[in-house]
């Protein structure tokens, strides 16, 4: 099965099986049941998912989004998230759900304050607890979303060695595991300890393997061309000038320029030098039909196409990680005891991407004294209104290779304690204490530094004195080894992560009322969280720039919070055994915290829990969470990062609204729109020919100190149904439905630069007006040369609202083929999980329209938090076993959805994404020996994914399997 229902009928216990504390309470009780939706999944469904790690398995529940993981290994401008993988719950954040291990925290893996799943010991997971929305109350800060509890086995005996591997239908993304577990009791049965180790090693699936990710176009694009590209911004070329050359020399056809005779468009260099213009389509004079950047569909210039989609490019990063995990535990007398855990996991990860261009705010300034500029090139530069000004160079440096993020991360954490009866009643008690620490290298290899250039192309040599042989960058030509390295640079970023934790909590039967006993939870707790932030020093030069193209502007940061809290729980039977009554129980909460950041805050909680009748039970109740600014959120440094807006066009909203190419421009207020791009500081000699080159601008984001607290409202009300029946193939039923909202007010996040630029320019109706003055504009600086825009800034602010609303179903059924074909065939168990969305809304601003982008794809609320809001996730497992053999179906399924595009301007002809289903098979056996063998295919029938908006080679590889069928075996033997 995928998951169980907590509240379904138990398999046999041991007699003893003392009090129960569930995800989402402080309370014991022997006959605990969920108030809050609750789904546990068991080892067995994370097995049988056939994912390496947890998160990919995590991931196929409906009730989780996309999040940084194995297949999306993205990075920040920090270098944070390459390889790390999270849970985020109803698309709200990795950094709002909040990551425990049995019942602890765990030390944060970003600055954000999110948990890299990667640190969870494996190999002893004995389930996953999921509770959706708010439980502050419960467990503090971060549980807005809900929480995801890894529940580790208990008093493991003997040894356990397992290995798994697996590969892609590609030959590629091969993936090895290797554990063992070991556990005993000692000192006469006092004592008891366990320990694991776990190694993990996967391999890199590449993009140009998958015809998918292959395509072709017929434009060309500015930072895309490792011959490189020329742009002249206000100072144009005359039309003539460009013509000799085109017409004259080359025989194409005469170029089109502007009334006033200059040519507005750019050039490309071809290998031999020469150019080739792309002034709309056709590309002009595109010499290069054998080379993996162009493609000859014939001789005609209508046919010349670039290609793209034949690089290197990672979609699954690789993984080398090793884990460590032991406890121990001891009865010091018969009523304390004490225990001590320790965690480590060290993992390194390479993410490969395109290779460094010089592009956007990176374009290189070359002199017209450069040596190595043809004879016609020439030409054409004399032609410009001031001949002798240096122009505007973009180039992709494929010379260097393609640029590498290595990740080191050690993440360890340390912890002990004791508890016991305190001798009153059944009380009990528990203090302890944990101290951790998570350090990240990220080294970045294949950048190139700008002085360098800078000497080069200004030398009169053409550099020779600098390198064997000078560096000539027109077309696609390989200059010396010593030139190579002497361009090249490598980096090293460091960041650190610390938090210590002190906890104690008492709790117990109060007292008997009518209806009950009543039980209390009480304690207080102390926590630290430090976080500090080294960059290289060629990133953070004291002129506040970046030495290296292709990588971030970057500067040192450092800060802490500290915070104390103290917690209370009440358990109050209310009614008991009346009609369509059978209990009625209120679960009451209230916590108070102080932050160092932002002063004392409070969270409570009432939830109830009622039995009407053996089968029928209702839940839910009303949660009040916050979230404070992590330590990242307020002490992260302002850096730049690559952010993509898209490509503009006459049927969608992306892209610079000021590109001649786009909706902007050719709408009915395109002269409004024509005359806000001028305010902002695009020439008028350009203005009517301007195009931006590049799908993405680099955006600044930083730390605010001054944030604020996020408020969550969560609402949840359900009901858990259980088979009438007395018949064996109808006993063994369970449904639940559960319908839950949350409410996200104050919420922290980067107002995303693609819609602050597309709000700027009016979309939505956020500036009427086109006011220059609007605050979305004062986002945005452009160059007033080239008029694009230059480090854009992406506020990290107390924005507006998220409400996700939504229904969650489950339904279990097992029984025996005795009792339809007799005999002993074995037994059925059928498992659907579905998830429905009613509203994803987001208010980017106090004041400013919503949109509800629930069934569209496209929009997050933040990077990592995934940007698909299907109406309908769901996942569905049928499964035969019988004496230790097991085979398995599973139908996963992601409604069709539009492009967010529509739901911001209803007439975007932005593509959506249809229907999306796979199916996966698994089966396992359990042979002599006590050895287990298990077998997975996932994908089985290779459905690609389909295309997110209207760039060909656009997929999401949160949501969807980019990697493609995937076969994996494992064995386990215990002894």
């Amino acid at each position: 099965m995928a998951q169980s229902l907590p509240d379904a009928p138990p398999a046999a216990e041991p007699e003893d099986v003392g009090s129960i504390v569930v995800t989402g309470s402080r309370i014991a009780r022997p006959d605990y049941v969920a108030n809050s939706p609750i789904v546990s999944i068991g080892n067995d469904a994370l097995e049988d998912s056939g994912r390496l790690t947890v998160e990919k398995s995590l991931a196929q529940m409906p009730q989780f989004a996309g999040a940084f993981g194995e297949s999306n290994g993205g990075s920040t401008s920090t270098g944070l998230n390459g390889g790390q993988a999270y849970a985020s719950l109803r698309g709200l954040g990795a950094k709002r759900t909040l990551i425990l291990l049995d019942g602890r925290r765990l030390q944060p893996s970003n600055p954000d304050g999110s948990v890299d799943l990667n640190t969870i010991p494996e190999a002893l997971i004995e389930s996953v607890e999921v509770i959706t929305g708010g439980a502050s109350t419960t467990y503090g800060s971060d549980a807005t979303a809900g929480v995801v509890n890894f529940r580790l086995k208990r008093n493991f005996e003997g040894l356990e060695v397992h290995g798994e591997a697996g590969t892609s239908e590609y030959g590629d993304g091969e993936s090895y595991r290797l554990g063992a577990v070991a556990g005993g009791e000692f000192a006469d049965g006092r004592g008891s300890a366990v320990i694991s180790f776990d190694y993990t090693k996967r391999e890199r699936a590449l993009q140009y393997r998958r015809d998918y990710y292959r395509y072709r176009s017929d434009r060309a694009g500015l930072a895309t061309i490792r011959q490189g590209t020329v742009l002249f911004g206000a100072n144009t070329p005359s039309l003539d000038a460009v013509n000799a050359v085109f017409e004259g020399i080359y025989g194409t056809p005469a170029l089109p320029g502007n009334a006033a005779g200059q040519y507005t468009g750019w050039f490309g260099f071809n290998t031999d030098q020469t150019l080739f213009s792309e002034v709309g389509v056709p590309v002009y004079n595109l010499r290069d039909p054998e080379s993996d950047s162009a493609y000859l569909v014939s001789t005609s210039p209508t046919n010349q196409q670039l290609n793209f989609g034949y690089t290197g490019s990672s979609l699954q990063s690789d993984l080398n990680r090793y884990s460590v995990f032991a406890k121990v535990d001891y009865e010091l007398t018969d009523s304390i005891r004490a225990f001590g855990q320790f965690t480590m996991t060290d993992y390194s990860s390479v993410g490969v991407a395109n290779p460094t261009l010089a592009s956007n705010v990176y374009g290189l300034s070359v002199p017209v004294t450069n040596p190595y500029i043809t004879d016609e090139f020439a030409s054409i530069l004399a032609s410009r209104a001031d001949p002798d000004a240096n122009f505007t160079f973009y180039k992709a440096f494929n010379v260097l290779g393609q640029r590498l993020q290595a990740y080191r991360y050690n993440v360890w954490q340390g912890t002990f304690g004791f508890d016991g009866n305190l001798g009153v009643k059944d009380w009990t008690w528990e203090l302890y204490g944990s101290v951790s620490r998570a350090k990240f290298e990220n080294e970045q290899v294949g950048g190139a530094s700008a002085s360098a250039l800078a000497e080069l192309l200004n030398s009169p040599t053409g550099g020779s004195e600098l390198c064997e042989g000078g560096f000539n960058p027109f077309g696609n030509l390989t200059p010396s080894q010593e030139c190579i390295d002497y361009i090249t640079r490598r980096t090293l970023n460091t960041n650190t992560l610390r938090q210590r934790t002190v906890e104690g909590s008492i709790q117990g039967g109060l007292f008997d009322a009518p209806a009950g006993e009543v039980r209390f939870a009480l304690g207080a707790d102390y926590r630290y969280n430090g976080y500090g932030f080294e960059p290289d020093n060629q990133l953070a030069q004291a002129n506040g720039t970046s030495d290296i193209l292709g990588y971030s502007v970057l500067r040192p940061a450092s800060g802490s919070v500290s915070t104390k809290e103290v917690f209370a729980e009440l358990f109050v039977p209310v009614l008991h055994d009346l009609p369509a009554i059978q209990e009625f129980n209120l679960d009451l909460g209230y916590r108070y915290s102080d932050y160092s950041s932002v002063g004392g805050v409070h969270t409570y909680k009432a939830d109830f829990d009622w039995r009407v009748i053996d089968s029928i039970r209702l839940r839910g109740g009303y949660n009040r969470a916050i979230r404070a600014p992590s330590v990242g959120e307020l002490f992260a440094p302002v850096s730049t990062g690559s952010v993509g807006i898209g490509t503009p066009s006459a049927s969608n909203t992306n892209g610079d609204p000021c590109d001649v190419r786009s909706s902007y421009r050719q709408g009915a207020n395109g002269d409004a729109v024509r005359e806000l791009c001028l305010a902002q500081g695009i020439p008028e000699a350009i203005i009517d020919s301007y195009q931006l080159g590049t799908a993405q601008v680099f955006a600044l984001t930083g730390g605010n100190p001054d944030l604020q607290e996020e408020k969550a409202d969560t609402l949840s009300l359900g009901a858990v149904l259980t088979s009438p029946f007395m018949t064996p193939m109808l006993s063994n039923m369970s449904l639940s439905v559960d319908w839950y909202q949350i409410k996200i007010k104050d919420a922290i996040g980067p107002l995303s630069i693609a819609q602050g630029i597309q709000f700027c320019y009016n979309s939505g109706g956020n500036n009427p007006s086109y006011d220059p003055d609007n605050y979305y504009c004062s986002l945005i600086e452009r160059s007033t040369d080239s008029g694009v825009p230059v480090n854009p800034v992406q506020p990290l602010l107390n924005l507006g609202t998220f409400n996700v609303r939504g229904i969650d179903v489950q339904f279990d059924w097992r029984f025996g083929l005795d009792q339809i074909f007799g005999g002993d065939p074995g037994q059925i168990s059928l498992n659907v999980a579905a998830s429905y969305l009613d509203k994803f809304e987001i208010q980017a601003l106090p004041g400013a329209s919503t949109y509800d982008y629930a069934g569209s794809i496209g929009t997050g609320i933040e990077s990592g938090a995934g940007t698909a809001h299907p109406e309908w996730k769901t996942i569905t497992s049928l499964g035969w076993s019988k004496d230790g053999y097991g085979f398995g179906l599973r139908w996963r399924h992601l409604d069709s959805m539009i492009a967010s595009a529509r739901v911001v301007s209803p007439s975007s002809t932005t593509r959506g994404v249809s229907a999306y289903d796979v199916f996966d098979l698994n089966a396992r056996a359990i042979m002599p020996g006590d050895t287990e063998l298990r077998i997975s295919v996932t994908n089985m029938f290779n459905r690609k994914p389909p295309q997110v908006g209207d760039i060909r080679g656009t997929y999401d590889a949160q949501n969807y399997d980019v990697i493609g069928r995937y076969f994996n075996a494992a064995i386990t033997k215990k002894f």
